[in-house]
C-alpha cells in the first residue's frame, strides 16, 4: 500500500500540476524498516556550483518496495533547456535510514518518462568499528541536505596528524581537526586563501565553512561520508574521490 501524506512545508503553491510517476526500488541488501515514510523530491539541478532548487517534494506512507508514487509538480515550472532530477530517502524520526546516492534524470534531456531510482542502506557500523576518514581525499555533494552539482566540488582531507584542508569552491582553507570515535571538531579560525570569486562560489565557499562550524561528528558508509551536528543532523555529506 502507498499513501500520499503530504507536501512538504516550504514549497511554493502549485498552479497547475502534473504527476510524474517514479518507481522506487531498494538496493540489493538494503531493507525497508516497518511502516516507512518514504520522501520524494523533484530537484532543479541547472545550476552550476551551486545545491538543487527542490521544486516539488512529498511524503508517502509504504509497506513495501519496488513501488510506483506519483509526484506531483507544477509544469509551469519546467524549462525543456535545464535538468531535473529525482531524489528519495527514508526516514526514522531525523535519522536517515535509506536514500538515493546517485543522479537520476527527470522530465528533461530524453530522461524516461517514468524515473527509476534506488535507496542505498546508511546505517552506520558501531562507532568502535567506524571506518577511518584519514589519508582519503572527500569531495562534497551535498550541503544542508541539497544536492550539489558542479564539475568542480568543494573537497577535503584530513591527516592522521590532526592536519585538515579544504577545497570550498573558490579558496583553499587549512586548520587542525580533532577525531575520536564518530566525533569530529574543526578548530576555528581557519586559515585560507583571499580570492574573489563569482558569486555562486563565494556562496559555495560560505555554505561549507558554515557546515564545519557546525560539525560535531561523522558517520561514514562504504565511500561516503556524513558530517553531522550536535542533533546528529547531516550537515554535509562527502564521497571517496576518485584519484
Amino acid at each position: 500500500m502507498i499513501a500520499l501524506l503530504a507536501s512538504l512545508g516550504g514549497m511554493p503553491a502549485m498552479a497547475e500540476t502534473v504527476d510524474l510517476p517514479v518507481v522506487v526500488r531498494l538496493a540489493e541488501g538494503a531493507s525497508l524498516p516497518h511502516e516507512a515514510l518514504l520522501e520524494v523530491e523533484l530537484l532543479d539541478v541547472s545550476r552550476a556550483d551551486a545545491p538543487a532548487t527542490v521544486l516539488s517534494a512529498h511524503r508517502y506512507r509504504i509497506d513495501m518496495l519496488p513501488a510506483i508514487v506519483k509526484l506531483p509538480y507544477d509544469e509551469a515550472q519546467i524549462d525543456t533547456r535545464m535538468s531535473y532530477v529525482v531524489a528519495g530517502k527514508v526516514r526514522e524520526g531525523d535519522t536517515v535510514l535509506l536514500r538515493t546516492t546517485t543522479a537520476f534524470p527527470a522530465i528533461t534531456r530524453d530522461a524516461p518518462a517514468r524515473p527509476e531510482i534506488v535507496l542505498e542502506q546508511m546505517a552506520a557500523a558501531p562507532v568502535a568499528d567506524m571506518p577511518r576518514i584519514t589519508g582519503i581525499a572527500w569531495a562534497a555533494f551535498e550541503i544542508g541536505g541539497r544536492m550539489l552539482v558542479t564539475e568542480d566540488p568543494p573537497s577535503m582531507a584530513f591527516n592522521d596528524d590532526g592536519a585538515f584542508s579544504m577545497y570550498g569552491g573558490c579558496n583553499r582553507f587549512t586548520g587542525r581537526a580533532e577525531i575520536g570515535d564518530g566525533t569530529l571538531s574543526i578548530l576555528q579560525p581557519l586559515a585560507g586563501t583571499r580570492r574573489a570569486c563569482p558569486e555562486p562560489r563565494m556562496k559555495l565557499d560560505q555554505d561549507m565553512v558554515a557546515a564545519l562550524e557546525q560539525t560535531t561528528g561523522y558517520v561514514r558508509n562504504g565511500k561516503n561520508l556524513s558530517l553531522t551536528n550536535a542533533a546528529g543532523v547531516t550537515v554535509l555529506r562527502l564521497t571517496e574521490r576518485p584519484e
